[in-house]
């Protein structure tokens, strides 16, 4: 059945004014979609099942086609629909359809069975009242959205959006808490790391001084305590380990200043005075060959 009248210019019995524009890019859209769309009665498609209301379709649109430059579209009708054109109850169609400020027919929407079309001796153009081109939200789903029950009315998703608006924070405000709370954090992630550093540092030089770690071991201890568990394990396990080194004694030796021998000639001679004593028949260390030869030299 025919769906528009030869266009551009469309003009509705109540005064509105559209174009169709290009058949050929509707019949893509319609086939882009691959949505067959529902034929019914005086739009309930887009009046009632907005609202929620149950909408039983009569029919199906399966096809687009331009036939001498109008607009036909096939219909699959179902048995209801068969019913109503036999009754002659409905003599028109009449599409719904979205369009662009400028009016232009843009995508087809559904089809309607109407008695009384937009335009005289065509089939419908559109309804005799204005079709909203985009559908008003059941109540419901905007009551669900708010967190109320779906049975919520009018009055109660006003209150709640009230409530709402009553508890929001003005941007600025909120941008400057973020800001505050954002400095604050990095601060205290300073303090804490200045003070884990500190508390490092007195833990492995203590643990130096009191000879339980050694000087090679301090840069391996320090990585362990990267981290709060590490930090606790290192210090439970410096507390747990006694001294492992003894005391040297050369803390107060006074270093020999006397310059006038000369160690290698010194251990050659003591080395001559090893051999010697040897042929003599006497073994002697190397040590005591170097007492001998000092004794000798002093």
């Amino acid at each position: 059945m025919q769906l528009f009248p030869a266009g551009p210019a469309i003009q509705t019995r109540d005064g509105r004014a559209y174009q169709l524009g290009d058949l050929a890019a509707l019949i893509a859209t319609f086939d882009g979609d691959a949505i067959d769309l529902p034929v019914d009665v005086n739009h309930a498609t887009e009046i009632r099942a907005p609202k929620g209301e149950e909408v039983e379709p009569v029919g199906w649109i399966k096809k687009l086609e331009i036939r001498s430059g109008l607009l036909f579209a096939q219909v699959d009708w179902l048995e209801k629909g068969k019913a109503l054109l036999a009754a002659k109850a409905y003599r028109y169609v009449s599409p719904a359809f979205w369009h662009d400020k400028a009016g232009t027919v843009t995508r087809l929407k559904s089809l309607a069975l109407v008695a009384s079309p937009a335009l005289p001796s065509m089939p419908a153009l559109a309804a005799a009242s204005d079709i909203p081109e985009t559908p008003e939200k059941p109540m419901k789903t905007i009551a669900v959205a708010l967190g109320l029950a779906e049975t919520a009315d009018e009055a109660a998703c006003l209150a709640a959006v009230t409530t709402l608006k009553g508890a929001m924070v003005d941007k600025a405000v909120h941008d400057q808490t973020v800001a505050t709370l954002q400095s604050t954090q990095d601060q205290l992630a300073t303090l804490q790391a200045d003070n884990r550093t500190a508390k490092v540092t007195a833990l492995i030089d203590g643990a130096l001084a009191a000879k339980k770690i050694l000087p090679a071991q301090k840069g391996h201890y320090t990585a362990l305590c990267a981290t709060d568990a590490g930090l606790a394990e290192v210090e439970r396990l410096i507390a747990a380990t006694p001294a492992q080194l003894a005391a040297s004694g050369l803390d107060d030796r006074k270093v020999d200043t006397d310059t006038a021998t000369d160690p290698v000639a010194l251990a050659a001679a003591a080395r001559v005075y090893q051999r010697e004593q040897s042929s003599a028949g006497h073994d002697i260390s190397f040590a005591d060959a170097v007492l001998a030869v000092k004794e000798k030299q002093s």
